[in-house]
């Protein structure tokens, strides 16, 4: 059934009863929940934090590649990386969503299922938001309030901190190289799949057929699942291990070294940053090879990893991966034989600025 045929009303009312907590849940600071004219909540002296992103269709998201599970999962997932970058607890969601009114109702209640999946695994409540039709593409919107003791900022880097990223980065961008290069078929059966959060589980999947250099090529399911699952639906890092030594921090959204940018522009800092210590996962080695691409490439430029970015003081941070230092002076990047270049911002950027 469409959703002009279910209307407005009928949907918000479905999802109040969905996502409305149980009678005998505990108490979670919401006072006024979804129903009214706006939330109430009660953070009891924590400070509250407050983001807000949206996924457009064409620009954020294929449906050719995406299923509506795997985007409503995504989209709470980028916003919690972004209240986890500062050191906080996601705890609220409210959530914006305009589609055309002939998109089939399945589709609806799938992206909801996505979205309940991804707040059962960060442990938020939905509040409220807004539904309207759109003329032409999907839009989806998500704000997130989260709560925190300390608040870690891009502004608190320091000369001598040591610069560290939490895992490897490229395997998103590497994922959606496979899924631009993989066959409909075998496209289509990766839509199909609901990644677990912890990546186990293969469900007998076959192998992967591509297209690479105009020529059939089957790849290893199990090896490229990491980075299909890494782009559909990314699990933003818990930060609490890293709030002891962290200085300066920020989520890897659109790539390692425009990130890190933006974190020294806060900072007003330099950076040295050694290019055989960027963390390689063995799925991008993998697939990398595979497609004839320099690892080193989507690790350093591609987007969508959502790993945490930080700086801090002690010489070893235990589950993370040092890649540098902050200088006083200029941002360089020193390769595997001691050469410098300059560092420069790559990665994505809305409206192609330079």
């Amino acid at each position: 059934m469409q959703l002009r045929n279910r209307g407005e009303l009928h949907l918000l009312k479905e999802i109040r009863r969905r996502f409305s907590p149980a009678p005998d849940a505990p108490d979670s600071g919401v006072v006024i929940g979804i129903g009214d004219d706006a939330a109430v909540i009660d953070p009891k002296g924590k400070k509250v934090l407050v983001t807000t992103d949206m996924m457009n269709e064409g620009i954020h998201f294929d449906l050719a590649f995406s299923s509506p599970f795997h985007l409503g999962f995504k989209l709470v997932s980028v916003n919690v990386s972004d209240i986890m970058a500062m050191g906080g607890s996601a705890r609220y969601l409210f959530l914006n969503i305009s589609m055309k009114k002939d998109v089939d109702e399945a589709f609806f209640w799938e992206l909801y299922e996505g979205i309940a999946s991804a707040m059962e695994l960060y442990r938020v409540e939905l509040l409220g938001g807004d539904l309207t039709a759109a003329l032409n593409d999907t839009v989806l919107s998500a704000t997130v309030l989260g709560e925190g003791d300390r608040v870690i900022t891009r502004g608190g880097a320091s000369v001598g901190d040591r610069i560290y990223i939490t895992q490897p980065t490229g395997d998103s961008a590497c994922g959606l190289e496979i899924l631009k290069s993989l066959t409909p078929q075998s496209r289509e059966a990766v839509r199909r799949e609901r990644f677990a959060a912890t990546g186990e589980g293969d469900n007998g999947r076959r192998d992967l057929e591509m297209i690479v250099h105009s020529s059939a090529t089957i790849v290893s399911w199990k090896r490229t699942k990491p980075l299909l699952a890494r782009h559909l639906m990314p699990v933003a890092r818990d930060p609490r291990p890293l709030l002891p030594y962290a200085s300066a921090m920020i989520d890897v959204s659109d790539g390692l070294f425009i990130d890190l940018s933006r974190l020294c522009d806060e900072s007003g800092v330099g950076a040295r940053v050694y290019l055989d210590r960027v963390p390689l996962s063995d799925a991008l080695r993998y697939a990398a090879e595979i497609m004839g691409l320099d690892p080193l490439v989507p690790a350093t430029s591609g987007g969508e990893d959502y790993e945490l970015l930080f700086t801090a003081p002690a010489d070893s941070v235990p589950g993370a991966f040092c890649i540098g230092e902050v200088t006083g002076g200029e941002r360089v990047v020193v390769d595997r034989d001691g050469r410098e270049m300059p560092l420069r911002g790559e990665g994505y950027q809305h409206f192609g600025a330079a």
